[in-house]
């Protein structure tokens, strides 16, 4: 009888751990991405779809809130963030009053590591069709609708802000008028603030908008919405004050086949998205972390052929593997940046099978000049 108890004690212990172990490999299998109108959601579930079905896609606030998750919450792997927001923990690093929290900057900083850099995300500054405002220096003191603190639109409308006029933006809290709809809080903001702007006598005094701020890959679902009560800033490309941007930004354009409420293409402002990941002790996890790299790879073909638009303006590609450099403070994961630096498109043979007695020709400065080798 003994020995029956015995064994069955065993036998629990082992679903027991079987279980643990399953539950702890589910756990280490999650995106966090952005609020479900955003392109970050959008890559997340593509990611889903066409590459790992077993990652979670995890909505979130955005960037900031996306950094927190992978230091902080057990079983995020991944996130997708804006380049900018190293800033931020740089700021803490230095500056916050909080020793537990500047040594977790600190901690989180040495961690952060880039799988690969995504695309440039378009920053909108929109206004109501009447407002005197043309261009992106003209919301100097105007009140601004950038969302939630620790949204990625929140960090870099207040960046761009404050080099811009060296000081805080006036900036609205977000709410949520009364009938609108959306599938996450943050959807709600951004309709009610743009409501608002259609609507510039409605409502209670503070919470009157003069501009709203948002962020994402084009085409992004809610601009393609908006009618003829709105137009957009533009981003004067020959301004002092805008070059002085140029260092965390770029300059892109809106186009006008996407956003049909626009008169012609707009210039704008771009920061840049990466998909990111931490420096991981456990071998199960960074397991996981090499499989996404590779899935990355083996499906990227998929991804551009049915995913978000955004796919087919990746600066690496498996016909072009080598990835490029970085803005200041980052790097990339040592688990990832080998396999993504030898994926090769479907369908090619590896040169150390085709090749096994071919050398490498010296590559002289006349052949470099015609572009015959590098």
């Amino acid at each position: 009888m003994m020995n029956i108890v015995s064994g069955a004690r065993k036998s629990l212990g082992l679903l027991a751990l079987c279980y643990i172990s399953n539950a702890a490999a589910l756990a280490s299998n999650a995106i966090v991405t952005g609020n479900q109108s955003d392109t970050y959601y959008r890559i997340g579930e593509d990611l889903k779809q066409y590459a790992m079905p077993e990652l979670r896609n995890l909505s979130s606030k955005g960037a900031v809130d996306n950094i927190k998750a992978l230091s902080k919450t057990t079983g995020v792997s991944f996130a997708i963030v804006q380049s900018d927001v190293y800033q931020t923990y740089v700021n803490l690093e230095n500056n916050d009053p909080d020793p537990a929290v500047r040594q977790w900057a600190s901690d989180l900083l040495h961690s952060l590591r880039v799988i690969a850099p995504l695309y440039n995300e378009e920053v909108y500054f929109i206004v109501h069709k009447d407002s005197p405002m043309q261009e992106l220096q003209d919301i100097q003191d105007k009140r601004l609708a950038i969302g939630p603190d620790g949204s990625g639109t929140n960090l870099t409308a207040k960046n761009i802000y404050y080099k811009l006029f060296g000081k805080a933006p006036v900036v609205v809290k977000p709410f949520i008028e009364n009938g609108v709809l959306g599938a996450d809080e943050g959807t709600k903001y951004n309709r009610s603030a743009l409501w608002h702007l259609a609507h510039p006598d409605a409502g209670s005094e503070e919470r009157k908008v003069d501009v709203v701020v948002l962020i994402g890959g084009q085409p992004l679902p809610l601009l393609q919405r908006l009618g003829k009560d709105y137009k957009l800033l533009a981003t004067n490309i020959k301004n002092d004050a805008t070059e002085a941007l140029l260092k965390d930004y770029s300059i892109g354009f809106a186009d006008q086949k996407n956003y049909p409420f626009l008169p012609k293409h707009m210039p704008v402002m771009m920061v840049q998205s990466y998909l990111v990941t931490a420096q991981f002790r456990d071998k199960q996890r960074n397991d996981f972390v090499k499989k996404l790299a590779g899935s990355l790879c083996q499906n990227f073909d998929k991804l551009q052929e049915h995913g978000h638009e955004k796919w087919k303006s990746l600066v690496w590609s498996p016909v072009n593997p080598r990835l490029p450099s970085l803005l200041s403070g980052w790097s990339y994961s040592s688990v990832t940046k080998p396999i993504l630096e030898s994926c090769l498109p479907k369908g090619t043979v590896s040169s150390s099978i085709t090749a096994t007695n071919a050398s490498p020709l010296p590559c002289t400065m006349e052949d470099r000049a015609i572009g015959l080798c590098q």
